[in-house]
């Protein structure tokens, strides 16, 4: 009986080491578990976290600020280089301009010529207007340049059917050039301030927008005008009919017109030019005259040239 007593006591002793054994086998695991698992969860959301950061950077460094307006940079480019005395405001109804104004410098004074660059440029474009605005003031001419309006930003129309482009281009240009009439009209007040008569000297597309102002009654009229390779940007199914157009104006505007382009040009220009001279032939144009210039440089004036050409034409006409 003692013998069975003692192997009882024996089992019982055995099983509790055995669950001691497995207590202690369970905590281990679960320290090992704790000390390794846990950091690994902790990186992971440390790196969510970053990744999270680094998504919103991204998304951040991804928007874009739009460019300052091209006719803005002009314009602090103007003030900032340029004497102060030389640089004058002009306010065209709700909307301010920039002029760059120099006196004659020789004896006697002719008038004054107003520049006008094409859209996109500005007032002291190297291509020619600069250059006139400083060498015409020893020929007699009082100049003021001015800083247009940029190029419509949606223009030409983008819409599909020719129809729709021609109605869009109509109503985007109507109110560029109502703004442009109403510059040009300012800048002829302040003309009149000055002794002679007035000549307007205008570039690219809005020298054909000034032709077609300039065709209409409510503007006011210089003594005569000057085109540097004039021409009218459209629609590719557009371009002929409003560069005709632009010929057609011409011929019947009463202004004596010096209509100058270069031998390396806007394709456009250099397409265009013969129909100017031929409709002006047809209506019988008095004071109408037609240059190409030689040129090196793909629309870059000759400034000797061109000088010579502005002053020949002004004496044919009596100036």
């Amino acid at each position: 009986m003692q013998q069975i007593s003692l192997d009882k006591e024996i089992r019982s002793t055995n099983s509790q080491r055995k669950g001691s054994s497995k207590l202690w086998a369970l905590l281990i695991c679960s320290l090992i578990y704790i000390c390794t698992i846990a950091p690994s969860v902790a990186e992971e959301k440390k790196a969510d976290t970053a990744q999270d950061k680094s998504q919103k950077k991204a998304n951040t460094a991804t928007t874009i600020k739009e460019p300052i307006p091209l006719t803005k940079q002009y314009k602090a480019d103007l003030k900032h280089y340029l004497a102060s005395e030389q640089v004058k405001p002009l306010l065209a109804g709700p909307d301010d301009y920039l002029t760059l104004v120099k006196r004659y410098t020789s004896a006697n004074s002719k008038g004054v010529a107003i520049l006008l660059p094409e859209w996109q440029q500005g007032a002291t474009n190297p291509k020619a207007i600069n250059f006139l605005r400083n060498a015409l003031p020893a020929q007699g001419w009082s100049t003021i340049a001015i800083q247009p309006s940029n190029k419509p930003d949606n223009y030409p129309s983008t819409a599909i059917t020719v129809a729709e482009q021609k109605k869009e281009n109509e109503l985007i240009l109507k109110e560029y050039k109502n703004k442009l009439g109403a510059m040009l009209n300012a800048v002829m007040n302040t003309a009149k301030e000055y002794p002679g008569i007035v000549l307007v000297i205008a570039q690219g597309n809005n020298a054909a927008l000034l032709v077609d102002l300039y065709s209409k009654t409510g503007n006011q009229l210089p003594n005569a005008l000057i085109l540097l390779s004039g021409y009218r940007k459209s629609n590719q199914a557009l371009t002929n009919s409003v560069n005709e157009e632009f010929a057609r104006q011409l011929a019947f505007t009463e202004l004596p017109v010096l209509d100058l382009y270069l031998k390396h040009d806007n394709p456009l220009v250099l397409a265009k030019a013969a129909q100017r001279k031929s409709f002006a032939q047809q209506e019988m144009k008095v004071y109408y005259r037609q240059r190409q210039l030689n040129n090196n440089v793909t629309g870059y004036y000759p400034e000797k040239e061109l000088l010579n050409q502005i002053n020949g034409w002004l004496k044919a006409i009596g100036w």
